[in-house]
């Protein structure tokens, strides 16, 4: 009876207990649920105290794999729907969280918010080593956690870099983790489905239908659109020859860059090649109005790999600081040492010289009862006189034993304890030696690339003409400004038979692949001009040479012209080129209207329709790239075609030369200190009125 009453009051005082943890995993199991739904949306402020009260919950239940999950999640949100300033500091946050608290969990969902941002930014090369780290960290010491987002976030790099077998191995490995939810098994088939299209001929056709009926089925099974279902389904209709649902299934694509940029690739795949023309046009409309976007992300990046430079660099010198200090303390206590040593032989001294101030007082005394003793009997005077010298030499020698021996043991003692701290002084030297060697190699090796790349730049520089021709009636300045140490602007003129040549260009990327790619036009240009063929025509033999072995796609986009100097008359072609300015119009400058062609070495066998103008004699002409036009400021704001012209038609202009400084002038003071993010060259040609 006494047990069942025990046994009840026992349930009634753990029921509370029971209940509150029973309503904690309730609220646990609630705010999960809100967060996946609100993940999708904008809510910013709903996910962010959602998710806050999410982690507090986690804590009261001790669910420390949700309660990183949740706080990832945080930071992915943010950096991609906030700022990417927000997610970094949550992350960094969630970082030294997991630090203080030795959490593996957290060491493996730091590794791969930072892996997931590092991606976002494009620098690959730290998302990569950002994903193996959590890889590795998971596969020591959490064999139980699913690392499929981490296999999946390295399977889209090595997409990136279209290298197949390693996105193979990805999704091998992603199958293979435990726990795997849908979405991440539909992701993985949808890498393999994108790795089957880089083999060719009927290989690609059977390997991707074998992928893509694996993948269909799963994508329903789980109901779950992977990122990549739009291409897939292209990809799939194109290999089958079904024209028709491919460009069906590219008007449906939601964003209108993709969209335009699917109907050209399906338009171009049929051999429709006006249709597909037209829809590039409007596709590189749309990427025009973003370049700014990925501009800023480049910079980021830049900004961030200067940081760890400058952080090394720091790290380093505040080493060799410590190391000095370290040296400077053990040479302090050295020197202390010594003044020791010497305090110790002024004391020895000292005491050796009371020692032997003692043996003559000793000496002294035994005279005086020798004496007494004299008096009292000659032969027992004798007997304490031999008796007195032997006790002296046996005391003198004692007292020298002693002093020696204690002499030595110190003198011993020294020398090892000397020694041993001179081996610890040439061990901190040699580390302070190979510390220096190493910055002054890092130095050196930073020294030696900027004297390539200024090397380059002069090389680059020298391909354009620095001197004008003194012509009649003609006024010509042309300036270009690369906005890397080497750029891919182009321009070049040369005047043949009483006609003037002339040509800017503007090549797709930047640095130095885009000026090598810019030489290569350029020469070709010169060539062509020298063989007196009219715009239209060198823009076609110059796509016919540059879409050959064109493996990294690069184009440009170029404005041709040929001038009459006597006349006045202009043949000109443009190939996706910014529309240049005519002056002499009511307007006082206008853009010239004329025909859309495609740039140059973007797709093979095209022909260019070339223009002409009777005469434009009196009428300055302005060419110029984009760097003019869409020059930005702190706040990404950018010059603007608008203000451009406003300049022109209000300015009163004595020559070329001063048309193009003026701009160069007011870019640089709309930039206002920003970094340039684009090449900057101006072109202006005026002509003067027969009188």
């Amino acid at each position: 009876m006494k047990r069942n009453i025990t046994t009840h009051l026992i349930c009634l005082l753990l029921l509370p207990l029971t209940v509150a943890a029973q309503g904690f995993q309730a609220d646990v199991d609630r705010l999960t649920k809100e967060m996946y739904r609100l993940y999708s949306t904008h809510e910013i402020e709903p996910f962010m105290t959602v998710t806050d009260q999410l982690k507090e919950a986690c804590l009261k239940t001790k669910d420390e794999g949700l309660f990183y999950r949740t706080w990832a999640n945080q930071a992915s949100f943010a950096f991609t729907k906030v700022s990417r300033e927000k997610g970094m500091e949550i992350a960094k946050a969630m970082n030294d969280y997991s630090q203080q608290h030795d959490s593996k969990l957290g060491f493996y969902y730091s590794s791969l918010a930072n892996a997931n941002q590092a991606s976002a930014l494009r620098m690959e090369i730290k998302a990569e080593e950002y994903y193996l780290k959590a890889c590795k960290y998971k596969q020591a010491y959490l064999p139980q956690i699913n690392a499929a987002p981490a296999y999946l976030g390295l399977a889209k790099i090595y997409h990136n870099r279209r290298n197949q077998k390693k996105i193979l191995e990805m999704t091998d490995k992603t199958l293979k983790e435990p726990n795997l939810t849908g979405p991440s098994i539909v992701d993985a088939w949808s890498y393999r489905c994108i790795a089957a299209m880089y083999y060719e001929g009927n290989v690609q056709k059977t390997e991707l239908n074998k992928a893509y009926t694996e993948w269909k089925r799963l994508s329903e099974k789980y109901n779950y659109r992977s990122t990549f279902t739009n291409d897939i389904e292209i990809y799939h209709a194109r290999v089958n020859g079904d024209y028709e649902t491919m460009l069906e299934l590219a008007k449906k694509a939601k964003h209108p860059l993709e969209r335009a940029q699917l109907i050209s690739y399906a338009y171009e795949w049929q051999g429709k090649w006006e249709d597909a023309l037209k829809y590039y046009k409007e596709y590189k409309k749309i990427s025009d109005s973003i370049n700014t976007s990925d501009i800023r992300k480049q910079a980021a990046e830049h900004a961030l790999q200067m940081d760890i430079i400058r952080t090394e660099n720091e790290a380093n010198a505040l080493k060799l600081h410590n190391q000095a200090l370290r040296l400077e303390h053990q040479a302090s206590e050295l020197e202390q040492e010594r003044l020791e040593k010497e305090a110790l032989d002024l004391t020895l001294k000292n005491r050796n010289i009371e020692l032997q101030h003692a043996a003559v007082l000793l000496k002294n005394d035994s005279l005086d009862r020798h004496a007494q003793q004299l008096r009292l009997s000659e032969y027992q005077s004798k007997l304490e006189a031999q008796q007195s010298k032997e006790h002296a030499r046996q005391l003198r020698i004692y007292t020298g034993a002693v002093l020696a021996t204690l002499i030595m043991g110190f003198m011993t003692f020294y020398a090892y304890y000397r020694q041993r701290q001179l081996k610890k002084l040439r061990a901190v030297n040699n580390e302070l030696q190979t510390a220096y060697n190493q910055l002054e190699e890092t130095t050196t090796a930073k020294e030696r690339i900027e004297s390539e790349l200024r090397i380059a730049r002069d090389i680059q520089m020298s391909m354009v003409p620095h001197e004008f021709p003194e012509y009649e009636g003609l006024d010509l300045y042309a300036s270009m400004i690369p906005a890397r140490a080497v750029g891919g602007d182009l321009y070049d003129f040369l005047i043949e038979d009483d006609n003037l040549y002339f040509c800017v260009g503007d090549v797709s990327g930047k640095g130095v692949p885009a000026s090598l790619f810019m030489a290569k036009a350029s020469h070709l240009f010169h060539t062509l001009a020298k063989q007196h063929q009219k715009p239209a025509a060198i823009a076609t033999r110059m796509n016919d040479e540059l879409t050959e072995k064109n493996d990294n796609s690069m184009f440009v986009t170029m404005f041709i012209g040929e001038m009459n100097l006597s006349t006045g008359h202009l043949y000109f072609c443009n190939a996706g080129h910014n529309p240049p300015v005519i002056g002499g119009d009511e307007q006082k400058g206008s853009f010239l209207e004329m025909e859309a062609n495609a740039p140059i070495g973007l797709w093979p066998g095209l022909d260019y329709v070339g223009e002409e103008i009777a005469s434009i004699k009196g009428r300055p002409l302005l060419i110029y790239t984009d760097g003019l036009n869409e020059a930005e400021n702190d706040h990404q704001e950018q010059l603007g075609d608008e203000r451009m012209l406003d300049i022109l038609r209000h300015t009163d202009f004595e020559n070329a030369r001063q048309v193009v400084e003026v701009l160069e002038a007011e870019v640089e003071h709309h930039r206002h200190g920003a970094e340039a993010s684009d090449d900057l060259t101006i072109m202006c040609i005026r002509t003067k009125v027969n009188t």
